[in-house]
C-alpha cells in the first residue's frame, strides 16, 4: 500500500528546530513528509485549495508542531481515511463553539473520494468555525463517520475539551499515538517538542518526568509541577 504524503504547513517565523524535529520523527517512521511554507496565506485557505487540487487518494494534514508517536498511529489514521471516515485529533474552538468537538487538522486524514462526495467544502475559518471545523459539520450532515483521537495527557493543561477533558501545551492523544505542542513560538515549548521528538525518533520510551521538568523550569511553580506529576502518576525522586 503506497504511503500518502503528509503535508505540514508552516510560516517563516517558525523555529528551524521545530522543522528539524518533526522531520526526524517522520524519517524514523519512513513516512513521506512535505513541509510547505505558506507565508501570506491563511491556514484554512491553504488546506482548502490543497484538498481541492490534490491528486492523492488520501489527504493527510499535520501541523508543523505535531507528529505521530509511532508508525502504527499513522497507519491507523490512513486506514480510517481509506474506510471513508474523517480522522482527526479531537479539538474545540473555545472562543467560538466551546461545546462542539471536531476533527482538528493538527493531524487529519480523509479520502479524496469522501471529500468529493460531501461537495469539497471549505476548511477556512469564519465567524463560527476555526480552520477545518466546517469539514466535520459537513461530513456529519452527509452521514460520514468521524474518527476522533482524544487527549489523554497534557504537560501543561490550559483549555477544556468540552465535557471530555482538557488539552494544553504538549498534549498527547490516544494510547500514546499523537503529540501536538501548541503555542510553538515560545522557546520553552520548543524545548519540549524537541525532547519528545528526540525520544520518539530514537525509539526511546516517553519520559514524562523530563517533559514536566522542561515546563517547570520556565513556570517556576513547584506546586503546579507536583500537581501535574500526580495527575500522570509520577513520583518526583530527584
Amino acid at each position: 500500500m503506497k504511503d500518502s504524503i503528509v503535508l505540514s504547513p508552516y510560516m517563516s517565523n517558525i523555529s528551524p528546530r521545530i522543522l528539524s524535529a518533526q522531520r526526524r520523527v517522520f524519517d524514523a517512521f519512513e513516512v513521506p513528509l512535505e513541509q510547505v511554507k505558506i507565508d501570506g496565506q491563511h491556514h484554512g485557505h491553504w488546506m482548502t485549495e490543497t484538498a481541492r487540487s490534490a491528486q492523492d487518494e488520501i489527504i493527510v494534514f499535520c501541523d508543523i508542531d505535531a507528529f505521530p508517536l509511532n508508525r502504527n498511529a499513522y497507519d491507523k489514521a490512513v486506514k480510517s481515511a481509506r474506510d471513508g471516515k474523517l480522522f482527526g485529533l479531537a479539538q474545540v474552538a473555545n472562543h467560538l463553539r466551546p461545546a462542539d468537538i471536531y476533527a482538528g487538522p493538527m493531524f487529519m486524514s480523509f479520502s479524496k473520494e469522501m471529500y468529493r462526495e460531501i461537495g469539497e467544502p471549505t476548511l477556512e475559518h469564519d465567524e463560527k468555525n476555526d480552520p477545518a471545523q466546517n469539514l466535520t459539520d459537513v461530513a456529519v450532515a452527509n452521514g460520514k463517520n468521524i474518527d476522533l483521537c482524544y487527549p489523554t495527557a497534557a504537560i501543561y493543561p490550559k483549555w477544556p475539551l468540552a465535557d471530555r477533558g482538557v488539552f494544553g501545551i504538549g498534549t498527547f492523544y490516544g494510547e500514546r499515538e499523537f503529540f501536538h505542542l501548541f503555542q510553538s513560538r515560545v522557546p520553552t515549548n520548543i524545548n519540549l517538542l524537541t525532547a519528545v521528538a528526540d525520544d520518539v525518533s530514537q525509539r526511546r520510551s516517553l519520559d514524562f518526568l523530563k517533559y514536566l521538568d522542561i515546563i517547570n523550569s520556565a513556570q517556576g511553580n513547584p506546586r503546579l509541577f507536583n500537581k501535574m506529576l500526580g495527575m500522570l502518576g509520577i513520583s518526583k525522586t530527584h
